[in-house]
């Protein structure tokens, strides 16, 4: 266990930022899973628009680092 106030305040910023990247991290998995039924189901247009949401996820996550 940290002693230090600023080790103390890192361990609750990791954890919070651990919770929040996993989050995100399993919708974006979760979002291409989506694409690949689409596209393996051959439907054509509910794969471009679950394309779209993907791409816009991963964009997302990225920019959040």
């Amino acid at each position: 266990m940290a002693n230090i106030k600023s080790a103390k305040k890192r361990i609750k910023v990791i954890a919070k930022k651990t919770a929040r990247n996993r989050a995100i991290s399993s919708a974006v998995k979760t979002y291409c899973k989506k694409v690949v039924t689409a596209v393996n189901a051959g439907d054509k247009t509910s794969a471009q628009a679950q394309l779209k949401v993907a791409t816009k996820a991963i964009d997302q996550a990225t920019a959040k680092g």
